[in-house]
Order: structure tokens, then C-alpha cells, then sequence
């Protein structure tokens, strides 16, 4: 049977989400971010991103590039609204998949009685969408997850775009390397260096040498080329809960650089909370594991108040790294892992309201663009010397 699988992708999420608030500013250039001297933009409007404005963008630079550009606090009803999508969109199909606050997979693969064609069945979404809750949308159809993605990002803004069955290479060779979902700018270099250009000089390599280069990564980048991807649809409420996140990393060398070792720790916990909160997940248990230059290991645990706070997740992690590590004694791997998971949203700590107010904004947005930008697109500065030395 043809799978027919929808990707919906709700058009600059956050800013027409500022926008239903304030409607005097459509249709100029708007940015929405946290407040205050250190704001950055968590989305900027298609009238600001002609001026160079984009996620990340301190306010300042944002400012310059634009200077008719209006300032717009985060919206508080965020989760509402993706919510409030999200039970809309069920109205059309049971198959449901959030892939992430702003973008959702469904599969219509059998309604071919109801929904006769997949424009007919865009436009009633874009229609209803636009109507309740009031957001613009652009809706991608293919045979797979993947060309629905695809699809989307290319119909971008406000539009409808299917990738015909059978067509599905054809369409994706002559497309640039970074349209394809998870390569990006730290990926792209490599494969330049590989003689790879385009989409269609990946077809030009067999799936052998793919593995034997990347591994996992060389055969997803494979399958995309030949427009291959996961067809299986998950409806929110059908994924199992996992029962830990963990983390490790193996240093390029064995060292006994605390400060080295602490950006690493940073690092790793900059990741594992990241994919909590993707799961709306909190955890109870933090635990650090070291492993010794002799490949001897350590490690320890601490069971903390439930949260999926990177600050507190941090504290405790540096604990934990405190016990186990002695100075002068070499490192070559360090791992971090959350355990005792259980579903929820963030419960912010006693004294988080007497933080500055972008301190207590600044985790949901890292969140926000690194869903949308990928995990590497921004980094606190703790992490930053084994960005810059070894990524």
C-alpha cells in the first residue's frame, strides 16, 4: 500500500505566536527572545530574516542589522498553542507524531476513501489551522517521513508541496547538501572533502564505502540520497517513556585538565538534557562515570529533587565529579547518565524568580533553537573550549 505520510510545520512558530497578541506589528520585521541585556532572538519573522536575522542572534547585532525592528517577549502560552494544534490535527487523522513543539508527522497511508487526494487534505488543515488557533502553516506529503520533511522545509512559507511516489531521487539529487535533514554546517565540510557537492554525488558511492567511512551516519546519509526514509508513524501517547538518557565521550587524549575535563562534563550535560526536555521528561538520579588512562573506571550517583533544569543537573553532576576525580591523574573518558525518569514539565526552582529574567528564560530557549537549528547551532560558554578545540 502507498504510504502517504504528511509533515506540518508551523510557520515561525514563535513569532506568529507573539503576533496573535500583538497583530498591530504583522507584516514588519519582528523578533521574539528573552528580555534584557543579554536577549538573544528565538525567531525572527520573514520580514526580519531579509535583514540577516536569525535564531541566535544576540539582540544587539539584531539591532543593528535592523533598526526598525520590534522586540517581542517569548509568548507564556506556547505550550498551549503546540497543544492546542497538536489535538486539531487528531481531528484529521489518529496518527499523530509531534516530532517537535512546532512540527508534527501524520499518516493518512488507507484514508484514501476519506481524503481522495493529499491537497485536498493540506487544504483543509492549512484552513482549519489558520482558523483555530490562528497559525500559518506549511504542510509537506511524501512516502516517508523524510520527503515529508523535505517537502515542508522547501514549501516554506505558507505553502504545499508533495514529493510524488517514485520520484523521490530524482527530486532530492539536484538539492544541496544541507537541505537534507540532520547534515549541517560541521558535516557538510567533510563530505566537500569527499568530492561530495550535491545531493546527487552521494549516489556516486556505494553503500559500502558509506559505512566503512561514517558507520550509521554514512548509510542514513545513503538512504537520503535515494530518498529512502522511516515510514513509522507514533502517536504521542503509544512511546514507551525511556529509563535513562546517558552520554560519554571519549577524549581525543588522555588528560588531567580539570578545566579541559569540567567542558567536557558541561558538555555532556548540555546533551542529555537536552534530549530529556525534547521528551518532556524529568529525572531524579544524576550519575558521572570516569574512566582512567589504565581503563580502570569510577563512577557515583545522587539522587536529586525530579527536575530537567541543566543548571541543577550541572551542580550535581560537578559533585559527582569531584569525588571521583584526584589531580595529576589522567582522564580518557567521561559519561553522564540521568536515571529514575519519569513524564513532566520543568518545575522551576524556589529561587528561580529571584534570577535576572533572561537566567530564567535562557534554558527554554537554547531548547527552542536547538530543536530547530540542531544541538551544536548554539553552547554556554562552559562548554566552549572543547567546542572550539576538538568539534
Amino acid at each position: 500500500m502507498r504510504r502517504r505520510i504528511a509533515c506540518i510545520d508551523l510557520d515561525a512558530f514563535f513569532v506568529e505566536a507573539a503576533l496573535l497578541l500583538h497583530p498591530e506589528f504583522r507584516g514588519k520585521p519582528v523578533a521574539v527572545g528573552s528580555t534584557g541585556s543579554h536577549a538573544i532572538v528565538c525567531s525572527a519573522s520573514y520580514e526580519a530574516r531579509k535583514f540577516g536575522i536569525k535564531a541566535g542572534t544576540p539582540l544587539w547585532i539584531a539591532r543593528q542589522k535592523c533598526p526598525n525592528l520590534t522586540w517581542l517577549p517569548t509568548p507564556g502560552n506556547i505550550i498551549d498553542l503546540s497543544n492546542a494544534v497538536h489535538n486539531r490535527l487528531k481531528e484529521f487523522c489518529p496518527l499523530v507524531e509531534p516530532a517537535s513543539i512546532d512540527e508534527f508527522y501524520l499518516d493518512f497511508t488507507g484514508c484514501d476513501r476519506i481524503y481522495p487526494t493529499n491537497l485536498a487534505i493540506a487544504e483543509r488543515i492549512v484552513k482549519e489551522i489558520a482558523r483555530d488557533p490562528g497559525l500559518p502553516t506549511t504542510i509537506g506529503f511524501g512516502t516517508n517521513k523524510l520527503m515529508g520533511k523535505i517537502a515542508s522545509s522547501l514549501g516554506k512559507p505558507r505553502g504545499i508541496l508533495e514529493i510524488l511516489p517514485g520520484e523521490e531521487q530524482a527530486f532530492v539529487s539536484h538539492l544541496p547538501l544541507d537541505e537534507i535533514p540532520g547534515i549541517g554546517r560541521k558535516t557538510v565540510p567533510m563530505l566537500n572533502s569527499m568530492g561530495v557537492y550535491q545531493v546527487k554525488d552521494i549516489l556516486r558511492i556505494p553503500l559500502d564505502a558509506w559505512r566503512a567511512a561514517l558507520g550509521k551516519p554514512g548509510e542514513y546519509i545513503f538512504n537520503c540520497a535515494h530518498g529512502i526514509g522511516d515510514i513509522k508513524v507514533v502517536a504521542a501517547e503509544n512511546k514507551p517513556v525511556r529509563k535513562s538518557i546517558s552520554h560519554c565521550i571519549t577524549l581525543p587524549e588522555n588528560t588531567a585538565s580539570r578545566s579541559l575535563l569540567m567542558s567536557y562534563l558541561s558538555h555532556l550535560v548540555e546533551k542529555t538534557v537536552y534530549r530529556l526536555r525534547a521528551e518532556q521528561l524529568t529525572c531524579g538520579c544524576v550519575s558521572v562515570r570516569l574512566r582512567f588512562a589504565n581503563f580502570a573506571s569510577d563512577g557515583h550517583s545522587i539522587k536529586i529533587n525530579r527536575t530537567n533544569d541543566d543548571r541543577a543537573i550541572y551542580q550535581a553532576a560537578i559533585a559527582l565529579f569531584n569525588r571521583i576525580f584526584k589531580d595529576g591523574i589522567k582522564i580518557r573518558l567521561v559519561g553522564v547518565h540521568l536515571g529514575a525518569l519519569q513524564p513532566g514539565a520543568f518545575t522551576p526552582d524556589l529561587f528561580d524568580s529571584l534570577l535576572p529574567e533572561y537566567r530564567r528564560e535562557l534554558p527554554d530557549l537554547l531548547q527552542i533553537i536547538r530543536a530547530k537549528y540542531g544541538f551544536s547551532s548554539i553552547v554556554r560558554s562552559r562548554s566552549a573550549i572543547r567546542i572550539s578545540r576538538y568539534d
